[in-house]
């Protein structure tokens, strides 16, 4: 562990190495909990109202208290952010140090059972690790994804639209990704339709057009895929939020992810095949641009 890995449980902040939490817990025992996971430009943490947002909306959608009010939230990620700074000796003239946070509210601690009641106070946990961004070469040059057997979780049975503490549905599809060599794995829901990666909203292009699926499919409302949907408003580019096949992905000139910490990058091979050229494309490239313009526009404001 870095010395600037930092947790806040409960309001006590302490290296990540001596925090504990009771075995009680309910996010422990049960994945009964919610959780956001932000970065940092310029060490400061990035749209950070929409991620505490989200956090409140997922909270709410499965009877969760939180803890504190999003202000407090927002004043404990400040405070754990800079404890960490602080135990690695972090300036902010020191370049290439950024943080990733991730915030996680449970339902607390309390005897074993379903029922909510058996605990009184919910918990709010706060862990800040120093940022693994993804590598120049593959943001440049794409990753490897496939398409993986395992199904999303029916909006009807685990809305994956809550970020619920409960992720055996992913983990078990980068399961797939892991034993194919491959980086990222891409779901579809029960009705065959494309959702989204492990850990990634998915896009594609197809004649000049860019497509994704839209939240009926089941996918997670992502930051950087809002923010990318509003870059290509503003910049007039046709795209479509809709129910796409597998065979329309294969068939893709281009395939892009989007995630917090890793941002817009290409997918190069798609189950084995190349997609399009077998590199980054045209219009891949150009919203990594203009995505970082508009973290630069946003941080400023």
């Amino acid at each position: 562990m870095h010395p600037d890995e930092t947790a806040n449980i409960n309001g006590e902040i302490s290296p990540i190495s001596d925090a504990r939490i009771p075995v009680h817990d309910h996010g422990f025992l049960y994945g009964d909990g919610v959780y956001e996971t932000i970065r940092t430009y310029d060490k400061r943490p990035f749209c950070l109202g929409e991620h505490l947002g989200r956090l409140e909306r997922s909270a709410a959608a499965i009877r969760l208290r939180l803890k504190w009010e999003p202000p407090r939230i927002a004043a404990e990620i400040g405070r754990t952010l800079e404890a960490a700074r602080r135990a690695s000796g972090d300036t902010a003239a020191a370049p290439g140090a950024e943080y990733a946070i991730r915030v996680m509210a449970t339902r607390g601690e309390g005897a074993l059972g379903y029922d909510p009641d058996l605990c009184p106070e919910p918990s709010l946990m706060i862990l800040v690790t120093r940022l693994n961004a993804m590598s120049r070469q593959h943001r440049e040059e794409g990753i490897h994804a496939v398409i993986a057997t395992v199904r999303r979780n029916p909006i009807e049975a685990l809305d994956p639209r809550v970020k619920s503490l409960n992720l055996l549905n992913n983990i078990l599809a980068s399961h797939v990704a892991k034993d194919a060599g491959a980086h990222e794995a891409i779901l579809f829901n029960t009705a065959g339709y494309l959702a989204e990666g492990t850990l990634t909203n998915v896009f594609f292009v197809k004649d000049a057009r860019v497509m994704t699926p839209s939240l009926d499919c089941g996918i997670l409302s992502g930051i950087t895929r809002d923010i990318v949907l509003q870059i290509l408003g503003s910049e007039g580019r046709p795209s479509v939020e809709g129910r796409f096949t597998r065979e329309q992905l294969l068939a893709a000139d281009e395939v892009f992810l989007t995630s917090t910490t890793r941002e817009v990058f290409p997918v190069a091979l798609l189950d084995g095949r190349p997609v399009g050229l077998g590199a980054r494309g045209p219009v891949t490239e150009e919203l990594q641009r203009l995505f970082g313009r508009r973290v630069k526009e946003i941080m400023a404001g």
